[in-house]
């Protein structure tokens, strides 16, 4: 993979609020392929506060560029990076501005994943934004409620997975698929990690590779 730090243009950055200046993305070395997916990943709380090499040297051990390493796809990554908890409307202005730089996406192809906050967050923006996406997981985080806009989110793909000793993180990852397929959607995928507390599930999302198969298998194209 080419990894490349992506800065923020001076004129957008004032709109996208608590986002770092700086954010990653990874792209296949050799591909014949005119056009890629885009996996979104979205940091966890600790993220919050880490230097720029420490959020580098976390990807490439436990998360975000591991995951195009281990899986050996042909896929894009971008992992931004922010101050504060993850918005919707500021991710959105963010995707706009991806989306038009890099004509080499495809638009029916982007996914988006995040564990604790970065879970938070990816069910926030499906929740908002469900038609810019193919598939999300949505992982090891807590705030589901029975007011969430479920009925918006019938058609999208969605994989869930937490630790199994995550607490009340497991109750609200389990809520979340019960809605969903209460709601009626027909691709609700679940899974626990027996014995794994936060950080341990954190780590076990990032190693397991099913999902990310699971979520390529889906476009928006009709």
């Amino acid at each position: 993979m080419e990894v490349k730090l992506l800065n923020w243009p001076k004129d957008l950055q004032p709109r996208l609020g608590q986002l770092k200046q700086t954010a990653f993305m990874a792209f296949p070395k050799n591909t014949t392929k005119s056009k890629l997916p885009l996996l979104i990943s979205l940091h966890g709380a600790g993220g919050k506060t880490w230097t720029l090499e420490e959020q580098l040297k976390r990807s490439s051990e436990v998360k975000g560029l591991s995951i195009v390493e281990l899986a050996g796809k042909d896929l894009i990554l971008l992992e931004p990076n922010s101050f504060d908890n993850w918005d919707p409307n500021t991710l959105n202005i963010m995707l706009d501005y991806i989306l038009k730089t890099y004509p080499e996406i495809d638009e029916n192809r982007v996914y988006v994943m995040g564990h604790s906050m970065g879970g938070k967050g990816t069910w926030d923006w499906i929740q908002q934004s469900q038609y810019r996406f193919a598939a999300a997981a949505p992982c090891g985080f807590s705030g589901v409620s029975d007011n969430d806009n479920v009925q918006e989110l019938v058609r999208l793909p969605v994989f869930g997975m937490v630790g199994g000793e995550d607490h009340k993180n497991v109750a609200s990852v389990e809520k979340m698929t019960s809605l969903l397929k209460a709601a009626g959607n027909k691709h609700v995928r679940y899974i626990v990690f027996p014995g794994a507390n936060h950080a341990q599930g954190n780590k076990n999302v990032f190693s397991n590779m099913d999902w990310i198969d699971w979520m390529l298998t889906f476009s928006n194209k009709k």
